[in-house]
């Protein structure tokens, strides 16, 4: 029997079972995925979606749609909770304190571009929104601009990755072959973030 005609061996049809569970789970439910994690971790996933928009999977507008409502709903919540619980808040994690104290004052003379800054400033995207929220920016000002931020950012990030994707695609061929340990490793990396984040924000 030649070598094409074998049956798939027991290894082998694992992996490719993996595969198409990845593949059907960034197709079925990729949005879904982008938003959820997205909450906790912004580029790894969009990029891992603008892969999937490159491959035919997910559409360009809906998977920024995604991204820049978790976003918005992240940033919300870190202002509203400081504006309302802020001290005490801040009391119980005396390195998070530290950290705003040392932004406090450019955010108090720039507080539109902090805003349309902070989505790209890795690292500060809990510090940035809790200090506004500790401010004297309105509540609603605050929530107008920050949907256009988020919605500048996801757009900017999407692209980005939908080129990189393209470069890539030229550099080693075609991407599915590697879907596996592309989704895999994207998603990894999203909970790696995703926990360290919530861990620096608890001190």
């Amino acid at each position: 029997m030649c070598c094409w005609c074998r049956s798939p061996t027991p290894l082998r049809a694992s992996r490719l079972e993996a595969l198409m569970h990845l593949t059907e789970l960034l197709h079925h439910y990729g949005y879904l995925t982008v938003f959820i994690a997205g909450l906790f971790e912004g580029e790894t996933v969009l990029m891992l979606g603008a892969y999937g928009v490159h491959e035919g999977y997910l559409k360009l507008v809906p998977l920024i749609a995604c991204g820049a409502a978790a976003a918005f709903i992240t940033d919300q919540f870190y202002f509203f909770l400081a504006r309302r619980k802020g001290a005490q808040w801040l009391a119980e994690r005396p390195l998070l304190r530290a950290r705003v104290e040392r932004v406090t004052g450019f955010v108090e003379r720039h507080p539109v571009a902090t805003i349309f800054a902070m989505r790209f400033a890795w690292g500060l995207r809990i510090v940035l929104p809790a200090t506004l929220g500790l401010g004297r920016m309105p509540g609603p000002l605050y929530s107008a601009l920050n949907a256009m931020a988020v919605v500048l950012w996801s757009t900017a990030v999407v692209l980005f990755g939908v080129r990189l994707t393209t470069w890539v695609h030229g550099w080693v061929g075609h991407l599915r072959p590697y879907e596996h340990p592309l989704i895999a490793g994207a998603l990894a990396l999203a909970l790696g973030v995703a926990l360290f984040r919530q861990w620096r924000a608890r001190r």
